[in-house]
């Protein structure tokens, strides 16, 4: 009995077990992101070496220049005009530059600005199958280029909004395209336990009209006809075309954060942040930020210490490990950085710094100066 048991159990075990090893997996059980799909990443680099430090979080802190890029809604809140300049030399000898220009209007009911950002290169060598050598000499570059126009309302005394509007232009090698988009934020303030807290609300990168399109001289090409059916081949002359580009969406990003300045006094500030990010080509992400502000009271000098780390989902740190080794994977979406503020008369001159780590590629150096008044 006790073997028939034994062999009644084989029989619909091994059955079951060859069902199991053939089950289909499931297609919703995948990451459901556009990897590789947008254009003008660069959109994503952000603005200053401070608003760098902090991660998107800074969106629900800031109150300078750089709320130009982080949250428009800010600008009412500003303390008087200011202008900055960015410089973060990027990998492959290219370069990425920020500057900015934005003043509070009718008594910090409104703020105005304008931005622009730049990245890319210049005079690289074009390398052909026919060409390996680069006998012709003939080079190609690279210019993505933003322009930003942004509003900001204050529409009660805890709550503001803006907008900016973004002119896009895409230029690789001789094709180019261009675009416009919109980037909306919000801006929550009030106080908690007698210190101040804020919370912000920010969509970037929406496309106004049709997205990037490439097109241009860039694409062209020769092509020789097929010769007819039943006719044997021969050699023909070739005839000009010119291959269509598919429109590519940009990075839109849906980003919440929230800043409470733990210590709150005349001469030190403590502000600790965190982040909620869903960016259109990448997983839902998350960080934490922290800045410490250090300014005597008289004293026409002060300082600051900055921190942060976001999360990234798709940044499997196993995979990336295997697939490159030890190169530092866990330091991606570490920032550090500081900054030093000098007062004089009726203006402000600020350097700030931070130190960028993008995991697989290593760290990158940020610099940051502006100058306002008040």
């Amino acid at each position: 009995m006790r073997i028939l048991h034994g062999v009644v159990a084989a029989m619909i075990l091994v059955p079951a077990t060859g069902v199991v090893a053939q089950e289909i997996p499931d297609p919703t059980n995948k990451r459901n992101t556009s990897v590789g799909t947008t254009a003008a990443e660069f959109l994503l680099l952000g603005s200053g070496a401070r608003g760098m430090a902090l991660s998107p979080a800074f969106a629900a802190l800031t109150r300078d220049v750089e709320a130009l890029y982080h949250n428009p809604a800010a600008l009412p809140l500003m303390a008087g005009p200011e202008a900055a300049l960015t410089v973060m030399p990027y990998f492959a000898d290219t370069n990425y530059r920020w500057a900015g220009f934005a003043v509070p209007l009718a008594g910090g009911e409104y703020g105005f600005g304008v931005s622009f950002a730049n990245f890319g290169f210049s005079d690289q060598p074009v390398y052909t199958e026919a060409d390996q050598d680069n006998t012709s000499e003939r080079t190609y570059s690279v210019s993505e280029t933003v322009i930003g126009l942004s509003l900001g309302h204050a529409f009660i005394d805890r709550f503001t909004g803006g907008v900016t509007l973004k002119l896009i232009s895409d230029q690789l090698g001789n094709a180019s395209a261009t675009a416009f988009a919109l980037d909306v934020g919000t801006n929550y303030h009030a106080e908690l336990a007698g210190r101040p807290i804020s919370m912000a609300f920010v969509i970037q990168n929406q496309v106004i009209g049709s997205p990037l399109k490439h097109t241009g001289s860039g694409l062209d090409f020769e092509d020789y006809p097929d010769a007819p059916p039943g006719i044997p081949s021969r050699p023909l002359d070739p005839y000009p075309a010119r291959y269509e580009t598919q429109a590519s969406p940009l990075p839109v990003a849906f980003r919440f954060g929230i800043a409470y300045d733990v210590i709150s006094k005349p001469g030190s500030r403590l502000s600790l942040m965190s982040e909620f990010n869903d960016v259109y080509n990448t997983e839902s992400s998350f960080g934490f930020a922290g800045e410490y502000e250090w300014s005597p009271e008289g004293a026409p000098l002060s300082a600051a210490l900055r921190g942060s780390y976001s999360y990234q989902g798709d940044n499997d740190e196993a995979e990336l490990g295997a697939t490159y080794g030890d190169k530092n994977i866990g330091m991606d979406g570490v920032v550090l950085g500081g900054g030093l503020k000098y007062r004089f008369s009726n203006y402000e001159a600020r350097v700030d710094y931070a130190w960028r780590h993008f995991g697989v590629l290593g760290p990158r150096n940020v610099f940051t100066v502006s100058l306002g008044w008040r």
